[in-house]
């Protein structure tokens, strides 16, 4: 099982691909280090929507391979590698960390107000945040790119359950 989505030479295609110039990032050694930590974060932040199980069980280091998964469109995604959408997907985040390094793994600590005045008494009111998805950086093509095989984009169907018929 690999450790990492995608290759180096993959990443430089996607890219070139649409137009954008990846020239600067001909070390694959650096390359790879980013798709790796891509990887990682798109595991992370997909995880729980991510259909099926894992090939490899508890032994797999990365989320794909899986048994059981299916795109939007209920079609089986093969067990045996990993679909294109988690690939792509990688890249686009891969992008992202070797032009800002450590922007997938930022460590943020949420303002404690989100407003405080004072006129002749004190007030504040507090920030509250359903996690730490609302203040953290979001990539809207990184979901974009992998929504398709996504469970949620199913709408209530799960990728195990299949779909109830009433005759």
């Amino acid at each position: 099982m690999a450790d990492l989505y995608g290759t180096a030479a993959g990443f430089r295609s996607y890219h070139t691909a649409r137009g954008r110039s990846v020239t600067a990032y001909d070390d694959d050694v650096e390359v790879e280090a980013k798709l790796l930590v891509a990887s990682e974060w798109i595991d992370a932040k997909f995880r729980m929507s991510f259909g099926g199980t894992k090939v490899g069980q508890r032994a797999q280091v990365r989320e794909w391979p899986r048994n059981g998964a299916m795109d939007r469109d209920c079609y089986s995604i093969p067990s045996d590698g990993v679909p294109l959408e988690a690939i792509n997907a990688t890249y686009e985040a891969a992008l992202r960390e070797l032009v800002t390094p450590g922007v997938l793994s930022v460590d943020w600590t949420p303002n404690k107000y989100k407003r405080v005045s004072v006129d002749g008494a004190v007030s504040a009111e507090y920030n509250s945040f359903d996690s730490a998805a609302d203040t953290q950086t979001q990539f809207l093509i990184v979901e974009q790119v992998i929504a398709p095989i996504l469970a949620g984009s199913r709408g209530n169907m799960s990728a195990l359950s299949g779909a109830i018929t009433r005759v």
